[in-house]
């Protein structure tokens, strides 16, 4: 049975869940028609603003889980997207999301329509950038730009109610990373807006690199300081996924350090019907986009399903299957086993297990007495070849 990659969102038809979300390879429209030859299903605009600003330098630096960014939206004035990005970005193959921001809730709905107008499938609404403030103060010091209060939502309701009146195309409100203790309250915000669906995550931070033999930040800006993307906020954005899908009814656009075709199925997993994927395609070049999507069908496949559908939500389920079956709090440990015809005897199990249960000779052994049940090896292990039956 062949794996069809084909989703809806928002009520939009979507050839695959893969998309990148606002990024520099939306910088413009020629960009966007370019990259859209990987073959995503969309691709999001950078953030389009009445005013533009440009980005202080060095604005990327990479890190050993990820990247390190201080880029702010677009360096583009709304009027050339507009008349011309949009226009340009969807003679490409992948449908265009406009990522925009307004100083007021009007201006957020005057760049909506005009957005929708120029041929935007989709308008996404940002919420806070966690290296803007102060570099925005220090180039023009007479703004006075307030830091947002993490915790109050009401400016972007407010934005939403005026967006949502002033254009017909899907609105998605797209959360920060800094947002992760308090995810739920901003997933109630949303839902409150009547926004049409959720993206999640952003940056989180502000996160630091510094340069040893200068001892400068590795970013510009008073210090240096930018957003954390890439692998090392998968996990925390694949949990603010899951928090969304338990709190509100909304379709989720899941993002933040995804790099393989399992990354995608793990968002899927929990919860969200589309995927971003930004810095692996920064880091390694766009054709990483079509490696991961070519890789999603196979994998898809290989686990036993045959669409994005299928699996999306899975561990939700698992989760209240746990609370039916008294699974919430295991203390009693099941050891770990090795699948002979599997093991390599690479090593690794018994280079990380602090209880020495590991052995390896010329294939893995467990030692039963020994073994603690923590999980470790389980997970670490190159090949699968190691197994622990908690949940079955």
């Amino acid at each position: 049975m062949t794996v069809d990659l084909a989703t809806s969102f928002c009520g939009l038809d979507f050839k695959n869940p893969v998309l990148v979300p606002a990024s520099a390879h939306g910088r413009d429209g020629k960009t966007i028609k370019e990259i859209s030859r990987s073959g995503v299903a969309a691709i999001c605009t950078k953030t389009i603003v009445s005013r533009p600003a440009r980005d202080v330098l060095p604005c990327f630096v990479s890190v050993k889980a990820g990247m390190l960014n201080s880029v702010f939206g677009s360096d583009k004035s709304a009027q050339y997207w507009f008349t011309e990005g949009i226009k340009e970005a969807r003679e490409g193959k992948s449908r265009v999301i406009a990522n925009l921001a307004g100083f007021t809730p009007e201006e957020a709905a005057e760049l909506a329509l005009r957005a929708e107008k120029a041929g935007a499938d989709m308008i996404e609404v940002p919420t806070h950038c966690p290296h803007m403030g102060e570099i925005l103060n220090a180039m023009f010091p007479e703004m006075s730009f307030p830091e947002p209060k993490l915790t109050d939502v009401e400016p972007m309701k407010q934005s939403v109610r005026y967006i949502k009146s002033a254009v017909k195309v899907p609105v998605v409100v797209k959360l920060s990373g800094t947002f992760s203790h308090i995810v739920r309250e901003w997933a109630r915000g949303v839902k409150e807006s009547r926004a049409d669906g959720i993206a999640c995550s952003d940056a989180l931070g502000p996160a630091l690199s510094i340069d040893i033999k200068t001892g400068q930040p590795g970013l510009g800006g008073p210090r240096g300081v930018g957003g954390l993307t890439g692998p090392a906020i998968m996990p925390i954005s694949l949990r603010m996924v899951l928090d969304i899908a338990q709190t509100v009814d909304l379709p989720i656009i899941g993002v933040g350090g995804v790099s393989t075709a399992s990354d995608v199925i793990e968002y899927l997993m929990a919860g969200a019907t589309l995927v971003g994927v930004c810095t692996a395609g920064h880091i390694n070049g766009p054709e990483r986009y079509s490696e991961i999507i070519h890789d999603l069908g196979g994998l898809l496949s290989e686990i036993g399903f045959f669409s994005p559908a299928e699996v999306r939500g899975l561990t939700l389920k698992r989760i209240e299957e746990r609370k039916e079956k008294n699974w919430v709090a295991v203390i009693e440990p099941v050891a770990a086993s090795v699948n002979e015809d599997l093991c390599t005897a690479c090593g690794k199990c018994e280079q990380v297990c602090v209880y020495h249960a590991a052995r390896v000779n010329d294939k893995s052994h467990i030692d039963s007495d020994r073994c603690t049940g923590c999980g470790l090896c389980v997970s670490i292990c190159p090949v699968n070849a190691i197994t622990q039956g908690y949940y079955q």
